[in-house]
């Protein structure tokens, strides 16, 4: 794997995961105006006022080297396929994974409603999903797959 490709893909997948984590944060309010009040019971989740949101807006780009990498190897050591549909099924898998797994333990283990668990789940989706499209995009582009 080039350092080069890897930079790009990360970069493609970062962006990719934040823009669709700003769609959801405007989107989801209009969509279940009952989550937001359930985000300020200080009692359940942090303050957004502090660290929180950095992180949030931060994290995609955190975690888009561990997804970049994932997929080059894949692409390298087998015959995983390339391009968006490759890029796609990694997406699918990462999910599958990486992020349901977790969403299913913290509703088992705390008090988050059916309502806001969904809403992660679906955006985990989404941004799991047009994230391997845009890595399998730009691994095929730049002719790297």
């Amino acid at each position: 794997m080039k350092l080069r490709q890897w930079c790009s893909c990360s970069i493609a997948v970062g962006i990719t995961m934040f823009l669709v984590g700003v769609v959801f944060y405007f989107l989801v309010p209009f969509i279940a105006p009952g989550i937001k009040p359930q985000y300020e019971n200080l009692a359940l989740y942090r303050d957004w006022k502090e660290w929180t949101s950095t992180y949030m807006t931060i994290h995609p780009f955190i975690f888009a080297p561990v997804f970049a990498t994932v997929f080059l190897k894949l692409r390298m050591a087998t015959s995983f396929p390339a391009g968006i549909k490759g890029g796609f099924i990694d997406g699918v898998g990462v999910f599958c994974v990486g992020s349901l797994p977790v969403f299913l333990l913290a509703f088992a283990s705390f008090q988050v409603s059916v309502e806001i668990l969904l809403s992660w789940i679906v955006q985990n989706l989404c941004q799991y999903l047009a994230a391997g499209v845009a890595i399998g995009a730009v691994a095929a582009e730049r002719q790297f797959a």
